[in-house]
This record gives structure tokens, C-alpha cells and sequence, in this order.
């Protein structure tokens, strides 16, 4: 190919995997976004009490959570399992007490997971030679 048919062509590839690559870290922050909370929830559940354990979502609002929060599901997940919502109805100390520690909790752990979901895009990006 000749001049700027040729250029064409070399631009046109280079968009198109410049959008393959977009898919390809997108459905890895995806993928991230789901497995990283289920892997700490899991690892946390195992720590758990009983009584907490019995607190813990069923297998359907688990699901629901990590599909439609990801990392964000780590603040209705301290919530629950760190006894929050037990107890006495009302405002006691202790209980804000509890519901500040697991609101922090779930905040921290959230921002540690986004952190990680960052951290494994800009090296995907970098490792493929795109811009971050």
C-alpha cells in the first residue's frame, strides 16, 4: 500500500485494538470488582462468630451485593456482620459506637479494594503500552 492508504490502514488498526484493549481492562475491572470483595468477605466470614456468621447475607443478597456494588459492598457487609443492627432499638452509645467502627470498617476496606482494582489496571495498562 502507497502513502495514505497505508497510513489509514495502520491508524485504523491501532484504534481498533486501542478499543480492544478499553474492553479487555473494563471486563478485568469487572471481574476485579466482584472477586476482590467475595475474597475478603470469604476470608472475613471464616473469623466470624457464630452468631455472626448467622447474620451474614444468604447466598442470593450476597450475590445481588457483589454484582451491583463491588467494592461499595463492603459497607453493608461490616454493617451486618458486626452486629449493628442488634440489640435494643434506639440510640445508645455503644451502638454508635458500633455503627461508627463498622461504617469505618467497611469505608477503609472499600478504599484498599478500589486501590488494588487501580493499581492492577495501571499496570495492565503499562504492561500493554496504553495510556492510564
Amino acid at each position: 500500500m502507497s502513502g495514505a492508504a497505508g497510513e489509514d490502514l495502520a491508524r485504523g488498526l491501532h484504534t481498533a485494538s486501542g478499543r480492544d484493549m478499553s474492553a479487555l481492562r473494563l471486563a478485568l475491572q469487572m471481574a476485579l470488582g466482584v472477586a476482590l470483595p467475595l475474597a475478603l468477605q470469604l476470608w472475613d466470614r471464616r473469623r466470624l462468630t457464630p452468631e455472626q456468621r448467622a447474620a451474614c447475607w444468604n447466598g442470593a443478597t450476597w450475590g445481588a451485593a457483589l454484582y451491583a456494588f463491588g467494592p461499595l459492598s463492603m459497607l453493608g457487609w461490616c454493617w451486618i456482620t458486626r452486629g449493628v443492627h442488634r440489640g435494643r432499638p434506639g440510640v445508645s452509645g455503644r451502638r454508635f459506637g458500633r455503627a461508627l467502627g463498622a461504617l469505618g470498617l467497611g469505608a477503609a476496606s472499600s478504599a484498599a479494594l478500589v486501590l488494588v482494582m487501580s493499581g492492577v489496571d495501571a499496570l495492565v495498562a503499562l504492561a500493554l503500552g496504553l495510556p492510564p
